[in-house]
């Protein structure tokens, strides 16, 4: 399915998704503040009709270049398969009330720094990137003594001798000196927050 074929479906689902707004592939909670909630939608190889549709959360303040779903799962028919077909009105219809029973309910969790926190701690903790998000969460909610035991547990974490995780753990130095003065913090953290959304093509979205 082309971009244009997604928007369509997307504005056919949009009345039934109160404070969502489009952007191409993706669906999102608007305006957003610190943490992007929302819908993407992305083609199957299987064929050019069939698509999936992730729903997800993403913490802002951790710097990126591209979407990812780490904080997500696919939306899943009845049946529990996670493929659609973007021609079948009785898919649209069921993926309709997948996105109400399970999405919108997902999503309802993170109306918050300490509720993205919450859900994110469902996830591996065995995963950096996990940790990372969770310090990050914590030190831009101001919860000074509690980013730093996660920054120390990512430490832990992290093989030096991999190029990203090397990467990682320099952010996270730099975020740890920075907590010393917590002002500081806060400006890094919303640095990266503009960061991201300009990265994604979101900065017009920010509350």
């Amino acid at each position: 399915m082309m971009t244009r074929e997604f928007v369509a479906l997307q504005e056919r689902l949009l009345p039934d998704l109160p404070r969502f707004t489009i952007q191409g592939r993706l669906m999102f909670v608007s305006p957003v503040k610190h943490v992007l909630r929302g819908i993407s939608f992305e083609g199957s190889s299987f064929d050019k009709e069939s698509f999936y549709a992730t729903v997800f959360v993403l913490p802002l303040c951790v710097p990126t270049r591209h979407l990812y779903f780490n904080f997500g799962d696919r939306i899943r028919g009845v049946a529990g398969g996670d493929r659609w077909n973007g021609n079948a009105m009785d898919a649209l219809l069921e993926l309709r009330d997948a996105i109400k029973r399970d999405a919108l309910p997902f999503l309802s969790r993170v109306e918050s720094l300490h509720g993205f926190i919450e859900l994110a701690q469902a996830f591996s903790m065995q995963n950096p990137h996990t940790s990372e998000a969770i310090a990050y969460a914590w030190a831009r909610s101001g919860e000074v003594t509690r980013a730093n035991e996660e920054l120390n547990r990512l430490a832990r974490l992290l093989d030096l001798k991999i190029p990203w995780q090397r990467e990682m753990a320099e952010r996270a130095g730099t975020l740890k000196v920075k907590l010393a003065n917590p002002a500081d913090a806060q400006r890094q953290l919303e640095a990266w927050e503009a960061e991201t959304l300009q990265n994604l093509g979101l900065k017009k979205f920010r509350e």
